[in-house]
Order: structure tokens, then C-alpha cells, then sequence
């Protein structure tokens, strides 16, 4: 059934999963691991989002590593990249190391690594005809946040959209107790780019780069090296560029502390 409903979308997809990052708040976990490695409910967190992709019946998968890259297990036919500079950058600058694998008329789906979610969202983004890039967003955030201690709302990257589901604003601290969820999400850190929508991210990505030394600020990162996705995402808003918001309701978990780590072991990989 997978693979049927896969054919329908007809697009080639291929995925990117970005794993280069320290996870310095699961420490002394990560000691000697990349967090995507860690187990959830037995299985590391890479193997079960990899998985989940196979499932759908996407053959072309590429992970960037960074910190102990070494001690990355990449399952047979998947990519390897290395970001060599994983220490002075950030998750942006790191997915450029895989600017490559855009490929005109193929649409690329790119995944945070220290997130697990229900096969039903990914589906829902490979099905998405939304727009030319489409942002996973979560309008059941609150209930994430009830009886947290070491996960703050205020860390959440979040995701303001109107009622035709266009992004307005994104980016960390943005997010309150009280936004009105039919207007405010949090961004899972999943997003699919038609082959415009990645050619419309990348123009934009050299014209900064061009313009930027890499220690200066770039949106609401205090150096352009240090810039979240989501940096990028408002800069393309503010030139015009649209940006949608495919709506999900829970189904997901981030992984940044030993709180959602805890959390992730009893999380419902099924409804």
C-alpha cells in the first residue's frame, strides 16, 4: 500500500536528514555518540527516521555528520557527508554540505535528526502539493509543553501562518502560552522543496553569503554562520518569496534533553 500510494505523487523525492550537531544538552549520553544515534525504544533515532522513509518508497537518502561522525551506523545505499566545520557553524550551514543533492525535478524533503514522528506526517508532506516549499507545523504544541521543566516554550522554533496557511513569521523566542493556535505552530524541523522552491532557497542563501562575512548577524542569529534554517525562511518571507505551513496535530517529539528523552521512550510511534 505504501509503495502504491507513493507512485501517486509521481516526484521523485529524495531526503536529507541533518545530523552534524553536538546535542551538548544529553551530555554525558553523547559523549561518545551523534544524538541521532541514541536509542528510542531500542532503535537509534537516524534508523527509525531513515526507516520511516523507506516505507514510503524513498530511495535516495543523505546524511550529513558532524560530531562523531565516526560513530555514525549509515545503513547500506545511504549518502555520508561531513561537515567539517560542524563546531563554528550551525543546522544551515550544515545542510549546504548536501546543496548538491537538490536536483532539478526532484523534490527533497529535509529532516531535523533529533526528532522522531508518526510515518502518517511524512506521508501527509510527500502527498503535500501545499506550495514550493512546505514547513511541517505542529498547532497542538501546548500540550508538548505541559509539566516541562528543561523544555521551554520560548526555545521553540516557531511558525505564525494565515488562514491560506502562508508562513508569516518563524524563529525561536516567538512563541508565548497564550498564541492563538490557529494562527501559531511549532516547526518539527521537516520541510519539503519542489526543485523551484530549493532553487528560490539557494539563490537567496548565495546572494547572503556573498553579502555577509561569517561572523556577522543575519536575522535573528548573531552571526550568518550560526544561522538556523529558519533564519533563511523569514529572509525569503520578507523578499516575497512564499512559504506554507502544512498543519499536523502532535504525532512528533524533539530530543534536545535528558526531559525529551525520557519522554520519547513511551512515545506512540502509532495512533
Amino acid at each position: 500500500m505504501d509503495s502504491q500510494r507513493r507512485s501517486m505523487t509521481e516526484i521523485p523525492t529524495s531526503v536529507i536528514v541533518i545530523a552534524a550537531g553536538f546535542g551538548s544538552r544529553l551530555m554525558p549520553l553523547t559523549e561518545h555518540l551523534p544524538k541521532c544515534m541514541l536509542p528510542v525504544q531500542s532503535v537509534p533515532i537516524l534508523h527509525r527516521t531513515l526507516e520511516t522513509f523507506d516505507q514510503l518508497g524513498i530511495e535516495e537518502k543523505t546524511v550529513i555528520g558532524g560530531y562523531k561522525a565516526e560513530n555514525l551506523a549509515i545503513p547500506t545505499g545511504v549518502n555520508l557527508l561531513i561537515n567539517s566545520e560542524y563546531q563554528s557553524n550551525n543546522i544551515l550551514h550544515s545542510l549546504a554540505y548536501a546543496r548538491n543533492e537538490f536536483v532539478y525535478g526532484t523534490d527533497t524533503i529535509v529532516c531535523y535528526s533529533d526528532i522522531i514522528f508518526q510515518k502518517a506526517i511524512a506521508e501527509q508532506l510527500l502527498e503535500s502539493s501545499l506550495g514550493d516549499i512546505i514547513l511541517v507545523v505542529d498547532r497542538k504544541w501546548q500540550t508538548r509543553y505541559v509539566d516541562r521543566e528543561l523544555h521551554l516554550i520560548a526555545e521553540a522554533e516557531a511558525a505564525n501562518f494565515d488562514a491560506e496557511l502562508k508562513l508569516l513569521q518563524v524563529g525561536k523566542t516567538l512563541l508565548t502560552s497564550d498564541a492563538n493556535s490557529n494562527e501559531w505552530g511549532e516547526f518539527l524541523g521537516l520541510v519539503k522543496f519542489t526543485s523551484r522552491g530549493a532553487q528560490a532557497f539557494w539563490d537567496i542563501f548565495d546572494k547572503i553569503n556573498q553579502q555577509l562575512a561569517p561572523d556577522e548577524p543575519f536575522q535573528a542569529a548573531s552571526e550568518w554562520q550560526k544561522s538556523y534554517l529558519t533564519d533563511l525562511f523569514q529572509e525569503l518571507i520578507d523578499r516575497g518569496i512564499s512559504v506554507h505551513c502544512l498543519l499536523i496535530d502532535g504525532g512528533w517529539e524533539e530530543i534536545d534533553n535528558r526531559e525529551d528523552y525520557d519522554y520519547a521512550q513511551v512515545f506512540k510511534f502509532t495512533d
